[in-house]
């Protein structure tokens, strides 16, 4: 018992040093952060003086994380480190849902970096093939950017496939493939959520969709 509490001080302390690096980068002017993030500690070295308490240090990280984050919606600090310690966060914590999915949406919201965003949740989702939220939020932040409705549909649908994953995965699924101009894909999907739903306000609303869309097809194949 009393090794074990040693081992944790010695994390407190050995990744509170590492930190202690990530901070004092904070101060440089941007035009040199990409520079000076092939200095900050690594995965391994985080690894290495977790002692085997990984989740502790990731949580720790988190939390200095969430601070800079902060600091930047202040106008304090830039997010040009955020995507590493996001990284670095999820290496160490390969199960950490929600680091996941808030390091995409702020780098896909707020630094406009897509395919970044779209990347750590691809990790997650490796990492964690049983969580239909991460391939959800994939799906939504295509949906959200409007540049590629086909990948937010593929993502969506990997979303509804798995087990315990709500509705509304197959519902943005439908619409993604309408806005992406499958509408006889999106009826069908419709068509299967009014079919398999015992809401009777879902099956009023898919009904609704299946009027609209085939009406929507009609006009379109007359022309």
């Amino acid at each position: 018992m009393k090794r074990k509490l040693t081992n944790i001080l010695l994390i407190f302390i050995a990744a509170g040093l590492l930190v202690g690096v990530s901070k004092s980068v904070e101060g440089i002017s941007d035009n040199k952060r990409k520079k000076e993030i092939m200095y900050l500690p690594s995965s391994d070295a985080f690894k290495i003086v977790s002692f085997g308490y990984r989740n502790i240090v990731s949580d720790i990280l988190w939390f200095k994380t969430v601070q800079y984050y902060g600091g930047y919606r202040l106008g304090e600090n830039s997010l040009s480190l955020f995507q590493h310690l996001s990284d670095v966060i999820t290496d160490l914590d390969p199960q950490f849902i929600f680091a996941y999915q808030l390091s995409a949406i702020i780098l896909a919201q707020d630094l406009g970096e897509l395919k970044e965003g779209i990347e750590i949740l691809k990790k997650g989702i490796e990492n964690n093939p049983l969580n239909w939220r991460l391939a959800f939020e994939a799906g939504f932040l295509y949906y959200l950017d409007g540049s590629d409705y086909k990948e937010s549909e593929r993502y969506f649908k990997l979303a509804s496939t798995i087990p315990g994953a709500n509705a509304r995965a197959t519902r943005f699924a439908a619409s993604a493939a309408a806005k992406g101009g499958d509408i006889k894909a999106s009826i069908e999907m419709w068509k299967s959520l009014a079919d398999s739903s015992d809401d009777p306000f879902m099956a009023d609303l898919a009904e609704g969709y299946i009027e609209k869309l085939e009406k929507e097809l009609s006009e379109k194949e007359k022309h």
